[in-house]
């Protein structure tokens, strides 16, 4: 997948959760959507910006240790608002590392947090 391409899943991926987060029913929910769509929008605008002279190698490891920080922050606040912010968060980066690929061409290895 060329670049743009990404940037357009990333964006579409985006407009989903925007969507998403309007006809959620609770709080948490709401957040939770808009807070992936956030991130994804986020990624996609990187990619066609500041990124975009960066090879794949600095993208991921931006991604990732973006991805990490929202990880470190959810397992800080498993319940409340706060939860599921980051919890969103992490699974835009997780959505996003779907798209991008590291060096050796392997995606993201999806890792579930038992959080509760």
């Amino acid at each position: 997948m060329i670049r743009e391409e990404a940037i357009e899943r990333l964006r579409a991926w985006a407009a989903r959760a925007q969507h998403e987060a309007m006809v959620a029913d609770t709080r948490e929910d709401i957040l939770n959507w808009q807070a992936q769509a956030q991130v994804l929008t986020s990624i996609a605008n990187f990619l066609a910006d500041q990124g975009a002279g960066m090879d794949e190698l600095q993208i991921w490891t931006r991604i990732v240790t973006d991805r990490a920080k929202s990880m470190a922050a959810w397992l800080g606040n498993t319940t409340g608002p706060e939860a599921a912010l980051y919890a969103g968060q992490v699974a835009g980066y997780d959505v996003a590392l779907t798209v991008v690929r590291d060096v050796a061409g392997r995606v993201w290895p999806r890792i579930e947090p038992h959080v509760g």
